[in-house]
């Protein structure tokens, strides 16, 4: 599920965005979810070449990012869905969603991961994105739930912009 955006001109906050991810895709995730932690964590484990960038979905650059997308906080909480920003701050920011997030992480991933990807690809989404859902609705059951987001390992922080 891909969502694009008529932005209008670069605000500041657009152009600091661009100059802090360069091309680099954002993962906005729910930072309160153990399940959603982990695979933040995953991601970061095998992503030898420096691809992606991270932030919580109750950072003020998410609610920026989803206000530009029109998806408001009651909405994006009711989805339980994974976002992930592509070409942030520009005319070409597009927004995916559920399913399509999983999908682009393993092909940029590169190796078996890109295979696993591809795979993923053929299925059709609404099939792809009702299995999302069963398993983002029982995230808060399959791992713990935070109070606050955990803070990034030092070696770590970098990758996430709040």
């Amino acid at each position: 599920m891909e969502e694009e955006t008529n932005m209008s001109p670069a605000t500041a906050s657009q152009h600091e965005l661009r100059e802090q991810l360069g091309a680099r895709p954002l993962m906005l995730f729910d930072g309160q979810c153990g399940l959603c932690h982990n695979a933040v964590q995953w991601v970061i484990r095998r992503d030898a070449d420096d691809l992606f960038r991270f932030a919580p979905q109750d950072s003020t650059v998410a609610a920026e990012i989803l206000q530009r997308h029109g998806i408001d906080r009651d909405a994006m909480l009711k989805s339980n869905s994974v976002y992930m920003v592509l070409d942030a701050g520009t005319v070409r920011e597009r927004l995916l969603t559920q399913s399509d997030v999983t999908v682009n992480i393993l092909t940029q991933l590169g190796g078996r991961w890109r295979f696993l990807g591809y795979l993923l690809r053929v299925v059709p989404s609404f099939l792809r994105n009702a299995a999302y859902r069963i398993f983002a609705r029982n995230r808060y059951r399959l791992a713990a739930r935070y109070n606050v987001c955990p803070v990034p390992a030092k070696a770590n922080q970098k990758k996430f912009i709040s």
